[in-house]
């Protein structure tokens, strides 16, 4: 049931709904783009949002903390999927510290504001970079994923401190850098000592409260064979004659496939919320020229796998291992595995407190309040396994993410900003 202070904030969310668009509108103005691989933030568009926000968490009385991550600095560790060589320079990470009556509990609400790329102009019927309203839905890159919860959970801020209400708990405010790539932007903030008894990342949800979401590993697999001239009639391969890396290589990518089918039903992969894991072949290169036995093939993949599959790169080895075992060529030249960084998955319990204030406040609101799973991942991995927080998110339908015309519906926008006040007030009080 909602308590008067509790209608006031709502009410004024609803009489103010206007300023939560504008904010969303002026943060997907800026073209916050995350860097690809080996690429570099340029332009002044990243510190020029983070001064937006700084701003505005100054005007709250936030004590604000702004700086940029160096990779190669921060502590790697396995599932981190910590790049130590990626350049993090212009993607200025913001913290806001606001302290409490000191009798509540501390609260952390973290958002990314890098987006990724929105692809070929043709796709969007408006610039991506400006926010257009049409038809009940706000259309721009990063609307979805996750500006529009970046502007929730500071206007909820906003709204509360108008109705005057005072929290007990201190409120931490987070914007970080780099969540669409590796992460390292809550990483930093992590291992730089944040902490609270609590944290919401208001990442798109369907308007439910996520408690659990898989990791991820990628890989690539080099099949070896042996030139030759390819209209020529090759001797055995014992007698030095042609291998096609391209005809191995088939076998891989059949076994990676079956490995995905082993798990798929295996109960060791099953989870509540989640998809079991999974394993698929995503880029084939291999060959030279036409008439030429390729003598090296490279398969990459993606993989992704329930938080608590452990063992996942070493389930790999051993398929393909198995695979070289059964064909005398590939036995005495075996393929090469490599894996890329790796991210962990994570969960939170059903009976974390802080789980039931989301589903309470979703169902104050109308919602369902049901839990659900999200089958990639998010910042909240580092804050649940590095820091020890339980940490949900709730958020607008997840439909539209990484999509030409992402959008997100204002209604949900708006339920998203009065789900994380109440969670705010009932967490912090």
């Amino acid at each position: 049931m909602l308590s008067d202070s509790e209608k006031r904030v709502l009410d004024l969310i609803d009489r103010g709904r206007d300023d939560v668009i504008q904010y969303l509108s002026k943060l997907i103005s800026f073209r916050t783009v995350t860097p690809a691989e080996g690429a570099r933030a340029e332009g002044d568009d990243y510190h020029n949002l983070q001064a937006l926000v700084a701003g505005t968490l100054k005007e709250m009385s936030f004590s604000v903390e702004q700086w940029e991550a160096d990779s190669r600095k921060l502590e790697p560790f396995p599932g981190s999927g910590a790049s130590m060589d990626r350049d993090l320079s212009n993607e200025p990470i913001v913290v806001g510290i606001r302290k409490g009556t000191g009798e509540g509990r501390s609260l952390i609400l973290n958002g990314h504001y890098d987006v990724v790329s929105p692809g070929l102009r043709e796709n969007w019927t408006d610039d991506p970079f400006k926010a257009v309203i049409r038809d009940g839905r706000l259309y721009g890159r990063g609307s979805n994923d996750m500006k529009g919860g970046v502007a929730a959970m500071i206007q909820a801020v906003r709204f509360i401190d108008a109705a005057g209400v005072e929290l007990g708990g201190d409120l931490t405010v987070q914007t970080v850098p780099d969540e669409e790539m590796t992460c390292m932007g809550t990483l930093a903030c992590c291992q730089r000592g944040y902490r609270a008894d609590a944290a919401i990342v208001p990442e798109p949800t369907d308007m439910k409260v996520l408690v659990a979401m898989r990791g991820n590993s990628g890989g690539k697999v080099s099949v070896f064979g042996r030139a030759g001239h390819a209209e020529m009639t090759q001797p055995h391969w014992r007698e030095g004659g042609a291998v096609n890396a391209i005809s191995k290589a088939m076998k891989i990518v059949q076994g990676i496939e079956e490995l995905a089918e082993e798990w798929r039903t295996h109960p060791n992969k099953q989870h509540k919320f989640l998809d079991p894991d999974t394993i698929v072949p995503t880029v084939i290169k291999g060959g030279e020229w036409e008439v030429t036995y390729p003598e090296r093939v490279d398969i990459s993949f993606d993989c992704v796998m329930i938080p608590k599959s452990k063992n996942i790169h070493q389930e790999i080895q051993q398929k393909i291992h198995s695979i070289a075992e059964a064909d005398p060529w590939m036995r005495e030249h075996p393929p090469k595995v490599q894996f890329s960084e790796w991210c962990y998955g994570a969960e939170v319990s059903e009976d974390e407190p802080i789980v039931q204030t989301g589903v309470e406040a979703l169902k104050d609101l109308g919602h369902e309040g049901g839990l659900a799973g999200f089958g990639s991942l998010t910042d909240a991995i580092h804050l649940i396994n590095y820091s020890k927080i339980p940490t949900i998110s709730i958020g607008p339908s997840l439909k539209t993410a990484h999509m030409a015309d992402e959008f997100v519906r204002l209604e949900e926008l708006i339920d998203t900003t009065k789900a994380i006040a109440l969670s705010i007030m009932r967490w912090c009080r």
